[in-house]
């Protein structure tokens, strides 16, 4: 274990988990340090861990993986909700504005809805200076 790299280890842990054939799966972003290839094989799996009728939670800060893989996203801002329910309303224009102050590419492939951050929103009073 110690000669493993931090994706490695995670996808330990996520064979594990899923080895022992959960009913219910929380994953706290189980994407994070891994690869495109390794990132698409994760969210695979989880979604068809889904898919087999298990309930999979996942925390994600990626918008693209969550609107191709979740079935439903609840939005977060503060810890209030903002939005919850399809992805593509979830992460509607102005939900994206309001709470990342981002613009966002969509569209649709033959295995799904695609959504694409393209552009940050800057709010900027008149006479303030960008850090």
């Amino acid at each position: 274990v110690d000669t493993l790299s931090g994706g490695e280890r995670a996808r330990v842990l996520l064979a594990r988990a899923l080895a022992g054939q959960p009913a219910i799966l929380l994953a706290d972003e189980p994407t994070a340090g891994l690869d495109p290839y390794h990132q698409l094989e994760v969210m695979e799996r989880l979604q068809s861990l889904a898919q087999s009728g298990a309930t999979v939670l996942v925390v994600l800060h990626d918008l693209a993986a969550a609107v191709r893989f979740c079935d439903r996203l609840v939005l977060l801002d503060r810890g209030r909700v903002v939005a919850a329910g399809d992805p593509g309303e979830v992460t509607a224009a102005p939900n994206l504005r309001t709470v990342f102050r981002i613009e966002a590419a969509r569209g649709q492939l033959p295995e799904g809805s695609y959504l694409l951050p393209r552009r940050r929103i800057l709010d900027r009073a008149p006479g303030s200076t960008l850090i």
